[in-house]
């Protein structure tokens, strides 16, 4: 094997023992407080308790949780992580350089039920709750989509209070499931 390939192969491996450099503007963030949670009308402007907060919005904020399932079905790893890269103004990145430039707490690619790969900044762990954003409406349109294929409802033109007559009169309950 040629030197300099070894010696780069050594230095990826090294690269992966240590923890990634800091998380982008983790000061500003409230690292040095421990991620502080918020109040109920500071926690989305004050950025000193934003990851803490995001973290924790079940405290926060009513909500509705979901249960899971009595036998959830787990999600095998893959053998390796695979290799992640990016071209940026003329400029090839890595998955690390990427994590070094955003303000992500957590990310998680998961391809045909197995974790390509799971990164946390932040101090956050697999255990913490977070905030899903567009991915959750994602997922609401493949259970509405089940839905309708399995009969469940009869058209996306109905509105929800059809289903959930509770919401009749509600913001929600005149809209229908293909409106946003």
């Amino acid at each position: 094997m040629q030197p300099a390939r070894m010696l780069m192969q050594c230095l990826a491996l090294a690269a992966l023992a240590f923890p990634a450099a800091a998380a982008p503007d983790e000061q500003q963030l409230g690292k040095a407080a421990g991620y502080p949670i918020g109040k109920p009308a500071s926690w989305f402007y004050d950025e000193s308790v934003r990851v803490g907060s995001f973290s924790n919005l079940d405290r926060l904020l009513p909500h509705y949780t979901l249960k899971k399932a009595a036998s959830p079905l787990p999600l095998a790893k893959a053998a390796g992580e695979p290799k992640f890269e990016y071209r940026f103004e003329n400029q090839t990145h890595a998955l690390d350089d990427f994590l070094a430039r955003q303000r992500i707490t957590g990310l998680l690619l998961i391809k045909d039920g197995e974790i390509l790969l799971e990164r946390y900044q932040y101090d956050r762990t697999p255990a913490h709750r977070f905030v899903s954003h567009s991915m959750a409406k994602s997922i609401v349109s493949i259970a509405v989509g089940m839905a309708l294929a399995e009969g469940k409802i009869a058209s996306l033109d109905d509105a929800v209070s059809k289903y959930a007559p509770k919401l009749a009169g509600s913001p929600y309950g005149g809209r229908r499931y293909g409106t946003s």
